[in-house]
């Protein structure tokens, strides 16, 4: 059991999420909920494949560290026995496994042991169910990753019962070393998966803490533990043995590779015993597939198969002999696992891999396996509910962002999702928000912003950095003249106009569009009889600015900027004529009464001017 009360494997600090909504692009099975603008983590639809914590550009997703749990156990009275995944050799660079047994034992860790040791009881195990399987049709698709059963699982119920009922490697493993070091014994596993957390806590009676490489690097960079630190020993070696070709299952194929080695074992002896199964092997079929959208592009094509008649076959009525599918979620495999440094091109990693487990034996020998652990288990997790919603309800959820024919459903994926269904299903589930649609967002703020420019009885225009016209409003073509009026009616916007040669304030727009000008200006420019008060400001620096203009010399304008300054001088002055009321005993609404009556007075008379 855990020391310390764990999280959840996978999580998010919602002061660094900035509703970029690229987590969501990356969930392979969209187990993302936006609340607000930021992305909460739907644990129990979570497969905890790493993606979102590995694509995160502002390092809002993080993976929950597990080392202080393990420094508790190392201090108590346990014993505390590494799993050791054995892709450690394309990750820990100078490290060999002298020196990292030695290191790990220098943390405190009493022995070190290969997780591909239950890899290769798990091996032993598969061939002989495949070869005591015969010629009847079948399916099996491996149990090795835990984020691809956690998948199946969930996702892919109808799938769910040709998943081994085998442990995993770590389980069979963990479950072995209690078995050989005592059942008091704290098992931690060390590798390149996180979904191998999330198992640690389903099997936390088998597996007290899971780790990172990445977790373990830092804590030995903080102990000072170096490959010239350490001390290597005679007994600096895996307990009990080394593994055999169990150490190539973090690459493809390495599973089909390390079980066949023990179906070819069994087939040898079957024909030294003059047995009929010896040609079992040549029966089998065997697919390798990795990376999760490949896999599930793949698992798709599964499907149970109508007949003519309409009825409907299952999946293994429609292979023509057994079929056992290797699948892993990380694209290469585990040597490309999310808890990786990732400082290796992925190509070497293979490589040292592959020399790696070169070495070892083809099979573990008789005696070892006769030692094999239980190894049944079934991954507890089970089918999620889907709610099925009507075509009228993902229409008004379309509606919803502007989205109302297909026309408008451009599947830019800008929200995250594949497509605009795929966010009209996640608004009515409750999981998405109306502002994470870039079009429906844009369009809005289009509205609004010709809204305001329209409303406003302020000049307004907007110029690119050639200063040609975007777009402006009729008080602008009004306050700029006849002439500007007349090209105005003609072409409403004066899109493409050249405002220098309407305006004599243009230089200003140029100023707050170089990269190194002023963000804004406000000031009062001459012309003729007629004053100008412009606020000009940067749209975007570089590209585009915008300006709102005032003649001051108009009567109208004159009202306004009075009222406006008898509000600042209100707003400015508050404070202390509510001090002076105070020591002079007096009210301080009188004070600001005569303040508003300046601003009602001009209210009036504007009001009666209008009429």
């Amino acid at each position: 059991m855990s020391l310390l009360k764990k999280k959840a494997p996978v999580h998010t600090v919602y002061e660094k999420c900035l509703d970029c909504y690229k987590c969501i692009r990356m969930c392979p099975v969209k187990a993302i909920k936006v609340v607000k603008g930021q992305a909460h983590i739907m644990y129990d639809r979570c497969i905890c494949c790493g993606r979102c914590v590995n694509n995160c550009p502002t390092n809002a997703k993080r993976y929950r560290s597990d080392v202080e749990t393990v420094k508790l156990l190392l201090s108590g009275n346990r014993k505390v026995v590494v799993s050791l995944a054995p892709s450690f050799v394309s990750d820990l660079p100078g490290w060999t496994s002298q020196t990292i047994i030695a290191a790990l034992k220098k943390l405190g860790f009493s022995a070190v042991s290969e997780t591909a040791l239950g890899a290769d009881f798990l091996s032993a195990q598969i061939a002989h169910d495949l070869m005591e399987g015969g010629d009847k049709p079948r399916l099996m698709i491996s149990s090795a990753c835990p984020a691809i059963v956690a998948y199946i699982k969930l996702y892919k119920p109808d799938l769910a019962p040709s998943v081994s009922p085998h442990a995993s490697p770590l389980l069979t493993h963990a479950r072995f070393l209690h078995s050989h070091f005592g059942k008091d014994t704290a098992v931690v596993f060390i590798g390149p998966c996180f979904a191998k957390k999330h198992e640690a806590d389903l099997y936390e009676n088998d597996i007290d803490a899971a780790l990172t490489f990445q977790e373990l690097d830092e804590w030995l960079q903080k102990e000072l533990i170096t490959p010239a630190s350490v001390s290597v020993s005679s007994d600096c070696v895996f307990q009990p043995r080394r593994s055999a070709k169990g150490a190539l299952f973090p690459i493809e194929s390495g599973e089909i590779t390390a079980f066949s080695a023990y179906m070819s074992k069994a087939v040898s002896n079957a024909a030294n015993s003059a047995s009929t199964t010896a040609s079992a092997g040549s029966k089998i079929d065997t697919v390798s597939m990795s990376g999760i959208r490949a896999v599930k592009k793949l698992l798709s094509d599964f499907v149970p198969a109508a007949s003519p008649k309409g009825e409907v076959s299952s999946i293994h009525e429609s292979l023509e002999k057994p079929l056992f599918l290797e699948l892993l979620a990380c694209s290469g495999g585990c040597i490309s696992g999310p808890g990786m440094s990732d400082t290796l091109p992925r190509i070497i990693r293979n490589t040292r891999l592959l020399k790696y487990a070169g070495d070892a034996d083809e099979t573990l020998d008789d005696s070892t396996l006769s030692i094999s652990p239980p190894i049944e288990a079934d991954y507890p997790l089970s089918a999620l509910p889907i709610t099925v919603y009507s075509e009228q309800e993902i229409a008004e959820a379309l509606q919803m962002v502007g989205k109302s024919n297909l026309g408008d459903r451009r599947n830019c994926g800008s929200c995250g999702y594949e497509t605009c269904r795929d966010l009209a299903v996640a608004l009515l589930n409750g999981w998405a928000e109306k502002s994470m649609c870039a079009s429906y967002m844009r369009q809005l703020a289009s509205q609004t912003a010709n809204g305001l420019m329209k409303s406003t009885p302020s000049g307004a225009v907007i110029v690119n950095k050639d200063l040609q016209i975007i777009d402006c409003n009729e008080p602008f073509a009004r306050i700029m003249g006849e002439e500007t009026q007349i090209l105005y009616a003609d072409k409403p916007g004066l899109e493409g106009a050249d405002l220098t040669k309407i305006a004599p304030f243009a230089q200003y727009f140029n100023s707050v569009i170089e990269p190194n000008g002023p963000d804004q200006i406000q000031c009062d420019v001459r012309e003729g009889k007629k004053i100008f008060h412009i606020k000009v400001f940067a749209i975007e620096k570089g590209e585009t600015a915008a300006g709102i203009v005032d003649d001051i010399t108009a009567p109208r304008v004159r009202i306004d900027k009075t009222v406006e300054r008898a509000r600042e001088v209100i707003k400015k002055t508050a404070a202390v004529t509510q001090q002076i009321a105070f020591l002079l005993g007096e009210n301080a609404a009188e004070s600001e009464a005569i303040l508003n009556s300046i601003i009602e007075s001009y209210t009036v008379e504007e009001e009666e001017h209008d009429a």
